[in-house]
């Protein structure tokens, strides 16, 4: 079902990203299945892998997920030994994840995955370059005006 583009989802800006992600990512998230990993778990090793270890808040913050989904699936990867959790030594309340040698194994071929499904998905779109900008200008403008994130729900 698609909206029409004189409606207001037709229209409205996060619906048609929504959207576009979902249609996107879908071939993904298959692969993802087949390697059973969550797309949280994706989410939290992408994290990961890109900036190495972090307290679980940061990890949240970063993966865009709520902290309690994120030290759900901190758990779940854990026990596969792809990512490893410590205990912080000034405050031992708090806890830092890092990843594994097998969990950057993963995530690297996984995002081997991902860029080629993305390429083939975006063959005919053209050069994004200017999308891409103006969509990192649109974020950076929008997050500091406002609440950084509210409890974002999956």
């Amino acid at each position: 079902m698609k909206a029409s583009k004189t409606s207001f989802l037709g229209n409205y800006l996060p619906y048609l990203l929504r959207r576009a992600d979902q249609t996107l990512s879908a071939p993904f998230y298959a692969v993802l299945t087949k390697h059973e990993v969550a797309r949280s778990e994706w989410r939290v090793l992408a994290v990961l892998e890109e900036f190495g270890e972090l307290s679980v808040v940061e990890l949240a913050e970063a993966a865009l997920s709520p902290q309690p989904t994120v030290t759900h699936a901190v758990r779940r990867l854990e026990e596969r030994c792809l990512v490893i959790r410590t205990q912080g030594t000034e405050d031992r309340r708090q806890r830092f994840v890092s990843i594994t040698a097998s969990g950057i194994e993963l995530t690297k071929a996984l995002a081997l995955e991902a860029k080629a499904l993305e390429a083939e998905a975006l063959a005919d779109a053209g050069d994004l370059s200017a999308l891409v900008a103006q969509l990192e200008r649109l974020t950076a403008t929008v997050s500091t005006r406002g609440p950084q994130r509210g409890d974002i729900r999956d």
